[in-house]
Parts: structure tokens; sequence; C-alpha cells
């Protein structure tokens, strides 16, 4: 049994996995709890409602305080946590990561279409018959906050995160099953006396 692993290993791990929440109105489904508390045992979780443009603003904001209820309820630890393991955040980092905290579940709504406004502006979003749909409204959308916490403001903590937490907790796992495996083998082989 040894310990010792590589310094220079091609990094393949999960850094983050976005969770896409049904806009139903009334949060969680039974599955979603149980993948959620197994997901968030091994990876970086970011909640997100899907499809956020089927609820009115309303509706929007009483299903995520349903969901942040039932996060704090069933003690689903999403990303970013209240504690971190850099000693060294600064007063304006932890009020940033308590204010993504307050955004999550991030409410998005998807396109691939660039459309022209009315005004000329092309704009990623949708045309409905009520209107048009700009992905990177924040009126609209959080998906403006969310691709810029992933990709400007957390990047490097997410990476971090996983091979602090996460991948150190599963390297725990596995060597403890195999040190109990050794153990558990060597007791059950026949003593061989001299």
């Amino acid at each position: 049994l040894n310990a010792s692993r590589e310094k220079f290993i091609k990094d393949t791990r999960v850094h983050c996995v976005l969770y896409f929440i049904q806009p139903n109105g009334y949060g969680l489904k039974a599955l979603d709890i149980q993948v959620l508390k197994r997901l968030t045992e091994v990876a970086n979780v970011v909640p997100i409602i899907a499809k956020a443009d089927t609820l009115t603003l309303d509706e929007r904001s009483k299903l995520k305080a349903i969901l942040q209820e039932q996060f704090t309820h069933y003690n689903l630890k999403m990303y970013p946590y209240e504690t971190s393991f850099d000693d060294e955040l600064s007063e304006e980092e932890i009020q940033f990561n308590r204010d993504i905290r307050s955004l999550l579940p991030f409410a998005v709504i998807g396109s691939e279409s660039i459309i022209t406004t009315p005004n000329g502006e092309s704009i990623r979003g949708r045309r409905t018959k009520w209107g048009i749909i700009n992905v990177e409204d924040v009126t609209q959308c959080e998906f403006i906050y969310l691709r810029d916490f992933l990709t400007r403001t957390h990047l490097f903590d997410l990476i971090e995160t996983t091979n602090l937490m996460h991948y150190e907790s599963f390297r725990t796992r596995e060597l403890t099953f195999l040190r109990e495996n050794v153990s558990a083998r060597n007791s059950r082989m026949p003593q061989v006396q001299s």
C-alpha cells in the first residue's frame, strides 16, 4: 500500500457540476434530493433553474426561496461553500461569496440564436409572441452572473476546492478501503508456522 503519488498528472477531474432543476414551482423532487446528496459529496455542485422564462418574476423568486430552504433542510452543500479552505480570504471575497450564494440557484434561459432587436442591436436570445428574451439581460436571466462566476471569479477556486476537498476525501476513502481489504485478507490467510 503506497500513499505517494506523482507530482505532475493531467487533471481530468470534474471541477463543477451544473445541476439543472425543473421550473415546477414547488421545489426539488425526491430523485433530485437523492442525486444532489450523492453529487455534493464528490463534486462542486452549482444549482440552476432551467427554462426560467416559463416562470414569472414572482414565481421565480418564490421557487428560489423554496429551493434555498430545501438545500438547508436536506443539508445539501452547494458551491460556493460557506466556509473556505483558503484562510486568507478578504472580507470583500467573503461578502462576494455570500452574494453569490444568495443568487443560488441561478435562473437561466437558454438560446443559441443571435437575433436582431427592433433598434438594430444583435443579442443572444429568443423571439416570442410576447417580445424578445435577452439571455444577457440580468432583469430577465441570470446567465451573466453564472458565466462570470464560473469563468472569471471562481474558476481557480473550483479547481482548488476539487483538489483540497473532494479529491482528498475520495483518496482517503479509497486508501482506507484498500487498507481494510488487505487487513481482512491477511486475517483470513492460514498462518504458516515454522
